[in-house]
């Protein structure tokens, strides 16, 4: 298994998309998010690098991914939130939520794609 394919378990198969008052829309995330890159080869995409922040209230990834379709490299930021609401169930665990943004090479965001 290379490090690769320890990447992608990283990164969630889907996100979803607030669609207002109508609900979910599901996103793939085996694309490129860069401006004028049209990659939906999972093939074509390539992550290489993780670098992973944590404090008391959050987890936060960065993936680095190189896409070879437009030669370029964009980071996921995948951020957890560790205690969104409090659960019903007897054993006390908080609801966490996941956020993912898009970022381009340098860091600056593109914007938020959805949650996880």
């Amino acid at each position: 298994m290379s490090e690769n394919d320890d990447l992608w378990r990283e990164i969630p198969g889907t996100a979803y998309v607030s669609l207002a008052r109508r609900g979910m829309e599901k996103l793939s995330l085996d694309q490129c998010f860069l401006n004028n890159c049209d990659n939906e080869d999972i093939n074509l995409l390539e992550p290489f690098k993780k670098e992973e922040f944590e404090d008391e209230k959050k987890l936060t990834k960065l993936i680095h991914i190189k896409c070879h379709k437009c030669e370029r490299t964009f980071i996921l930021k995948l951020e957890t939130l560790k205690a969104v609401a409090k659960s019903n169930d007897s054993d006390d665990q908080a609801l966490t939520m996941g956020l993912i943004y898009a970022l381009d090479e340098k860091g600056k965001n593109i914007g938020h794609i959805g949650f996880f």
